[in-house]
């Protein structure tokens, strides 16, 4: 790959001249040629900037404005004429004119002068019926979009004949029939939609709902700082459409909805909390330690914060879905490196709905309830009786082999065992400790948890006149957990406005606002796995009981407080001003203010480590701000050269403040538990940070003969994280396409009627990410005291020669459609190298230190990924469309600098993931068992002991495994088990990922089912290795219940010997990895709209039923809460693949009603 990029830039560098002068050419021609024969010919294209409901007139000044035509017609031609609804995108002037014009009614012709003659068709003579037995009827109707929305200006045509008419601005038509059959096809047409044809009776008023054509190589897709179509992007681009956003699950964020949706996108969802993080990992990790997520842009500005988590000050967990439009996912740097430094990860581009000009207001409401509901039969836990005897026998086996410890001498009378006088016993002789249980059976799961309603409500309203669009919508979403406790709460508003002040100004606001309060009760479910069911949940007194220093009682998690409140606020205003035909300068300016505090007080006896009660409180507070300036061109030359070009300038400053204070030792739980009755203040910070990011770039787009299309883009960008000599990063990409379909020998060879659409592209480019701390490239300091003054003291170490990660990425891909269009899909593969990577490298102890951030790695991802679609059946108000994607990626180490010839992650899990040269990441690393258990061909209880002198028995001090203990591989033959015989014992990371649905809908019914898949991963199961068969007064799952262990059936046990600690089996192996391999029904909708006559001389426009139901089913040999989620980090690819046993992944069952009114 190094000595690809390195020709590539040689070759680059010689033709640089030559590249520049016939840019400077081209623009000068373009810019200073005044010859008619640089007008646009019929295959012109027309950029349509909006969704917008327009006059004939109004067409051809759009046409004018972009073409040197002009248009011939007489004045009263279009008088009372119904206006054209159009839709946002790309499209050619001849069917411009066609679907404006439509069906026969005029003839128009473009003159060798770039005049478009229009006149009245006339009807030729021999077309005049001379039967006598001439009549006519009538057929009446109604259009609308698949939200009954109406379409005016749709073409309705008698099939085989020139009788059309259009529908009117309430989508209403009237047309007439002569010498009527019993049966009459109508064509309904409609720009963006498919083409539609309907078998009527020639008495009934006919209802039609158009569907939209989202295989359209002219649907608009969203880049950075622009748009492009289908047909002519050069990058990998995934995009979801309005429709596949209204089957997300509910409750879905905007990131959960991408699971299962796009080729290359892995998501994961870490619970079925209402405060669940989400992780979005695309084309694999990119960063050893930093944020792995990708840039997410909202409506053109790039959104700050954590967009993993699941807390308040997560700008995508705030968004309401129900006003996003589309989301577009950029993929490959020639997609992503416009966003240069920010961009390695990937950049998703979500684009929020619009009103449409000259539109009546529609008013949509949309409410919907569900009913969460979590099986638990395969986690539940044992009862009080089953408890007492399993840790009774688990106890006696701990002191018959290892002797009395803290726990076993909690269960077992110590006293009674040391008076045996003899030598010959078995564990029926060892006795209970008195008072050891308590006469209590309490089922702490069904105390815990519930079947909460859920519910989600949007009202919006958009509409526009001549010059003005708006959308205005306002959203509530209310989630209780299944924790009792849990719960989350939002409401937010958004306006999105945008205005013609004059034929070359526009002006536009955008303004969100949101709060949101959560209170995360995530942890009670590991609490209900552990905590003794013979508890007592209140002491006599009322209070809660406490006294099980082991674990907490559940009812202290419910009554504690870990509540965060967040309120949001972003607000773009633009200008736009057209100086020339083609020539556009936009200025922007945003900005994003967060105020989020989360407060946390646990009451007494929460914690063994902390006796008192406790209360922390933070506040965080940030404002980002960003310009920016853009100048783009864009013109037709000569009739086959297209040619786009953007340059821009961006300022972005961040400003950041945080204060926290704890305090313990509160006199009253309930009143006097502010700080200032606190006994102690045990910790008081403030923190104060800023950052920014300077950017220069530019995008150059160029279409030859609508068959050759090169494009390439470059930014730099200086960021305040980096010291002065490494603060500048320049991110270079180019691509290449050829529209195969459009040459003459697929077309002159009647291939076309097979082959509609055939791309072939490629790109090659560099993007950054910058994921650091603000000033990790200084030394900070931090105060002290000293000698009982005010000191200070170095804090952390930095390093001035910190320089940008940088990702190089080549990605070639084959786009296609078959047969019209019927079946389409992606084929592509892809390498991303990405280079001086981030780590806390060791440093001398000497230095006071223990590490500083360096750039010490190198690593790569190399995929495969495929799309297809499938229309099986495409007829008049009937679909039936079945969707597949699968991914694979492979993470390789390439290089590790420095002394260190491996890393491992670090965190709770990262000793067991370890990273080395030329291996892959995401390998478990660690013991590997036989199979099997140690089992002495003796009774397993024959190794006790006893004093000679005595008499008395002793303690039994083991120095290996015993019977009932894991069996490990002696992997270096020397006869001892150490830390040397560890080995890669699985992979976390799948064999491969993706998602399919099937979705039908016919007339006003529609039914789709969304799944997704991996297969081919070791996931860790953490419960299995902490608590399944300890005896430190856990509780046990029931997947011990009716297994055999090593108690009664030592040869073929499942489990492990159980005692206090595990030891030696709490050594990381093999034993505690399962295959995590699923299938899962994501999301099952069924959806019906109400005909649309019922509603006919109202407001009412539609009503639509909806019934969901998510995560219906899950196929899965493992045997651990969820195979996906339950992850600790989003950042690491150690906590993504441990099982950390939050609640999984829960079924809501929804019922939906959207009333549209008009």
């Amino acid at each position: 790959m190094k000595k690809t990029l390195l020709m590539l830039l040689i070759c680059v560098r010689s033709f640089l001249p030559q590249i520049m002068k016939t840019f400077i050419f081209l623009f000068s021609v373009c810019v200073f040629s005044m010859s008619p024969k640089n007008g646009f010919s019929q295959n012109a294209e027309i950029e349509i900037k909006d969704n917008q409901v327009v006059s004939v007139d109004e067409v051809f000044e759009m046409i004018k404005s972009q073409t040197d035509y002009m248009f011939v017609y007489r004045g009263d031609l279009f008088d009372n004429y119904p206006k054209a609804n159009l839709k946002k995108g790309i499209i050619k002037v001849d069917k411009l004119l066609s679907l404006t014009l439509s069906k026969g009614a005029f003839d128009y012709k473009f003159s060798d002068e770039n005049t478009i003659i229009i006149k009245k068709k006339v009807a030729k003579k021999d077309s005049v019926l001379k039967s006598n037995n001439v009549f006519q009827q009538t057929i009446n109707g109604n259009v609308t979009d698949e939200n009954g929305v109406p379409l005016a200006g749709a073409g309705v045509l008698v099939k085989n004949t020139k009788n059309g008419v259009f529908t009117d601005f309430d989508g209403n038509f009237s047309i007439n029939l002569r010498n009527a059959d019993e049966n009459i096809v109508l064509v309904f047409s409609y720009l963006g939609y498919i083409k539609t044809e309907l078998v009527v009776s020639s008495k009934e008023f006919v209802n039609v709902k158009m569907l939209p054509d989202l295989d359209s190589l002219d649907e608009v897709v969203v880049i950075g700082y622009g748009t492009t179509t289908v047909k002519d992007a050069t990058g990998s681009i995934s995009s979801i459409s309005a429709k596949e956003i209204e089957e997300a699950p509910m409750l879905a964020t905007v990131e959960g909805m991408l699971q299962g949706r796009a080729s290359g996108v892995d998501v994961q969802i870490a619970s079925a909390s209402p405060t669940s993080p989400v992780s979005v990992i695309i084309r694999g990790q990119s960063s050893l330690v930093g944020n792995n997520q990708p840039l997410w842009v909202i409506d053109g500005v790039p959104q700050y914060g954590d967009t993993s988590s699941g807390g308040v000050d997560n700008p995508l967990s705030n968004l309401n879905l129900d006003d996003v439009q589309s989301v577009d996912i950029l993929k490959d740097a020639s997609a992503t490196a416009v966003y240069g430094s920010r961009a390695a990860n990937g950049v998703v581009m979500v684009t929020t709905k619009k009103g449409k000009s000259n539109q009546k207001p529609v008013i949509e409401l949309s409410t919907r309830t569900g009913l969460t509901v979590m099986d638990f039969n395969s986690f539940n836990f044992f009862g009080a009786e089953d408890y007492k005897n399993f840790t009774i026998a688990a106890s006696k086996e701990s002191v018959l082999t290892n002797g009395f410890g803290t726990y076993s001498a909690a269960v077992i009378d110590e006293n009674a065992f040391l008076n045996m006088n003899t030598t010959q016993y078995d564990a029926s002789d060892l006795k209970v400790l008195p008072g050891a249980f308590y006469d209590n059976d309490i089922h702490w799961q069904d105390e815990m948890t519930q079947s909460p309603l859920v519910s989600q409500h949007t009202a919006s309203i958009r509409g526009g006149s001549s010059n003005n669009t708006y959308f205005v919508s306002f959203n509530y979403n209310g989630a209780d957990g299944i924790m009792k406790g849990g719960s989350s709460e939002t409401y937010g508003g958004r306006l999105n406005f945008d205005t013609n002040i004059s034929e070359h100004f526009k002006f536009g606001l955008n303004i969100s606002a949101s709060s949101r309060t959560t209170d995360s009760k995530d942890s009670m479910l590991r609490l209900l796995g552990r905590v003794r069911p013979d508890l007592p949940e209140y002491n006599p007194d009322g209070s809660i009981f406490t006294a099980d220093v082991y674990t907490e009682n559940p009812l202290t998690t419910y009554k504690n407080t870990n509540a965060g409140t967040g309120v949001l606020f972003n607000s773009t205003a633009y200008v736009d001003y057209t100086i020339i035909k083609g020539l556009n300068l936009r200025g922007a300016y945003t900005i994003n203010y967060s105020d989020t505090e989360t407060l946390q007080y646990n009451i007494e006896g929460t914690s063994d480590n902390n006796p008192y009660n406790n209360r922390s409180w933070y506040s965080f507070k940030s404002t980002f701000n960003v310009y920016e300036a853009t100048l783009s061109y864009n013109t037709v030359i000569n009739k086959k050269h297209d040619i786009n070009a953007l340059a821009g300038y961006t300022y972005e400053n961040s400003n950041r403040g945080n204060m926290s204070i704890k305090g313990q030792n509160f006199p009253d739980d309930d009143n006097l538990n502010n700080f200032s009755s606190a006994a102690e203040i045990t910790d008081v910070q403030e923190e104060y940070s800023q950052n920014a990011l300077i950017s220069q770039f530019a995008r150059f787009h160029y279409k030859f003969d609508d068959r050759y299309i090169i494009s390439g883009t470059v930014r730099r960008d200086g960021s305040s994280r980096f010291g002065p000599e490494t603060r500048w990063g320049i991110f270079p990409s180019g691509a290449a396409a050829w529209l195969i379909s459009e040459e003459n020998f697929i077309k002159s060879t009647n291939l076309d009627k097979y082959v509609s659409y055939l791309k072939l592209r490629a790109s090659l480019g560099v993007t950054g990410s910058q994921n650091l701390g603000n000033f990790d490239w200084i030394t900070l300091v931090n105060s002290t005291i000293y000698a009982d003054s005010p000191a200070m003291v170095p804090s952390t170490i930095g390093n001035p020669n910190l320089q940008w990660e940088e990702t190089q990425m080549l990605d070639i891909g084959l786009d296609f459609g078959l047969f019209n269009h019927r079946l389409s899909g992606t084929v592509g593969v892809y390498e991303k190298i990405s280079d001086q990577l981030f780590y806390d490298k060791p440093v001398a102890l000497s230095s006071s230190f223990t590490d500083v951030k360096s750039n010490v790695a190198k690593i790569s991802n190399r995929g495969f990924e495929f799309d297809i679609k499938y229309n099986i059946i495409q007829k008049a108000n009937s679909r039936l469309t079945f969707n597949f994607n699968w991914s694979k990626n492979v993470t390789n180490v390439l290089k590790i600098n420095g002394t260190l010839d491996e890393l491992f992650f670090p965190g709770i899990w990262g000793p067991y993931i370890r990273l080395t040269e030329g291996g892959e990441t995401g390998q478990w690393y660690g013991l590997e068992t036989s199979g099997r258990f140690y089992v002495n061909a003796e009774d397993m209880f024959a190794m006790r002991g006893h004093s000679t002198e005595t008499g008395q028995t002793t303690y039994l001090s083991l120095a290996a495994e015993t019977a009932g203990d894991l069996m490990f591989m002696d992997q270096d033959g020397d006869g001892v088990i150490t830390n040397d015989d560890r080995v890669n014992i699985g992979s976390s990371t799948p064999l491969g990922y993706g998602g399919f649905g099937l979705s039908y809908q016919i007339k006003g019914f529609n039914v789709n089912a969304n799944f997704t898949y991996a297969y081919g991963h070791k996931r860790f199961w953490n419960l299995a290795y902490t608590d399944i068969g300890n005896t430190r007064h856990y509780n046990q799952s029931n997947a011990i219940a009716g297994e055999s262990t090593i108690l009664n059936s030592p040869y073929d046990a499942l489990f492990p010997r159980m005692g206090p600690g595990l030891a030696p089996n709490a050594r990381f192996s093999d034993f505690y990895l399962y295959d995590a391999s699923y299938l899962r029904l994501n999301a099952l909708n069924m959806s019906y709209r109400l005909p649309s006559e019922i509603f006919a001389n109202t407001s009412v426009k539609g009503i639509s039923v909806r019934l969901q139901a998510s995560n219906l089913l899950t196929i899965t040999k493992y045997p651990g809460f969820d195979p996906q989620g339950n992850f600790s980090s989003s950042r690491l690819g150690a906590g993504m693949s441990v099982d950390s046993s939050s609640y999984p992944a829960a079924q809501i069952y929804s019922l939906g009603v959207v009333f549209n009114f008009q």
